[in-house]
């Protein structure tokens, strides 16, 4: 066997090119846990409803008239079943993120243009004059009239 980066002849139990270091045999991929654990809360959440529906059948024809406790016993029940559920939910999503840092993603090799901005303008600016007033232009343009006495 031969060495796909140096072409050193190599035994074929090893797993590095001892002339060069590369990896020689990938290693299988390791099961995905994120998965599993997705499966196995499926798996918890149908087992503790129907837990619970078994318990609150057979206790609902113990109780008698007043069923007030078992309503409790079922509150405190759902409330642990989805707080187990919660937790394992955040590791599934903490596995997720950590599969998604992992992976290696393929970097450009033609870097983008840079965009190009217009030239800038080398125009002269016209030059300075006075403002003009705002009641010079408005008393030019009115007749004159004539004032009424009062």
């Amino acid at each position: 066997m031969y060495c796909e980066r140096c072409g050193k002849t190599i035994d074929e139990g090893l797993n590095y090119c001892n002339n060069c270091g590369v990896q020689l045999r990938r290693e299988s991929p390791p099961p995905k846990l994120a998965g599993v654990m997705i499966a196995s809360l499926a798996f918890i959440t149908i087992v503790g409803l129907i837990v619970l529906a078994a318990l609150l059948i057979g206790l609902l024809d113990r109780m008698g008239p007043k069923p007030e406790p078992l309503f409790a016993f079922a509150a405190v029940y759902l409330a642990t079943l989805f707080g187990i559920c919660f937790m394992i939910m955040r590791q599934v999503s903490k596995l997720i993120d950590a599969d998604l840092r992992s992976r290696v993603f393929p970097q450009r090799t033609t870097p983008t243009p840079a965009v190009q901005l217009p030239p800038r303008s080398t125009n002269q600016l016209e030059e300075f004059r006075e403002p003009a007033s705002v009641t010079d232009h408005t008393t030019r343009t009115l007749e004159p009239t004539q004032l009424r006495d009062r």
